[in-house]
């Protein structure tokens, strides 16, 4: 889900990659898997079942499953609702990501329940991974980082040694603008990671209820964004 212009607000998405470190660090304090991308739980999935932790196995394999299942929400909500959300689509995939992170925070409290954990804290940051697609025009993601940093370094390199052959608009002012973003949304997201796993080491379960506060500011300030282009 994206906003009409498909383009999000710069400290918007940085809020998001905050919340996307600060989600998967403490996640995986938690239940032992990552809740924000898929290479990893591939490979610790992988892992479980060569030494034969079945149970872990399958709970980074249901990781997996919710992440995509998320996406593929995020994309049908957009595709059968277009009409309707417009200029709301952002706000109401945080909506949905503010009650499944609470949700997830009911399941490990009252039951410690890590499959309804890991299930709806998946499925939220997968709605969130699709929600937010482009920023001052450069592709971002806020829930993990490994093609960010990639792109990043070809923008550093195009901006320090750029092709003088190429036609058309600067590369270098291209370059700037993506190091402009992509730079401090890494760093977002790894300080997220950081006070994450810190908060939740030090209050357990209790530590989660910071991602439910950070997208409600999140929120408010977006409802504001929304109203104003009303």
């Amino acid at each position: 889900m994206q906003t009409d212009s498909g383009d999000t607000a710069f400290g918007t998405s940085l809020g998001l990659a905050f919340i996307g470190g600060y989600a998967d660090a403490p996640s995986f304090l938690t239940a032992h898997t990552f809740t924000g991308h898929l290479t990893g739980n591939c490979v610790l999935a992988a892992v479980s079942f060569g030494t034969q932790e079945w149970h872990l196995a399958l709970d980074r394999l249901l990781a997996v499953v919710a992440f995509l299942g998320g996406i593929l929400s995020s994309l049908t909500l957009s595709r059968l609702f277009a009409v309707y959300l417009r200029g709301s689509s952002l706000l109401l995939a945080m909506f949905v990501e503010l009650a499944l992170v609470g949700t997830a925070f009911l399941f490990v409290w009252d039951h410690g329940n890590n499959e309804l954990f890991i299930l709806c804290m998946c499925l939220a940051l997968g709605i969130q991974n699709d929600s937010l697609r482009k920023t001052n025009q450069v592709s971002v993601h806020s829930t993990y980082m490994t093609g960010m940093v990639t792109t990043l370094m070809q923008k550093v390199f195009s901006y320090l040694l750029p092709d003088r052959s190429l036609e058309g608009k600067p590369p270098t002012d291209s370059a700037s603008t993506g190091i402009h973003v992509l730079a401090p949304m890494w760093i977002c997201f790894i300080v997220g990671a950081v006070v994450g796993a810190v908060v939740v080491a030090r209050f357990h379960a209790l530590g989660l209820l910071g991602i439910a506060l950070l997208l409600s500011l999140l929120i408010c300030v977006e409802m504001k964004t929304t109203w104003t282009r009303i």
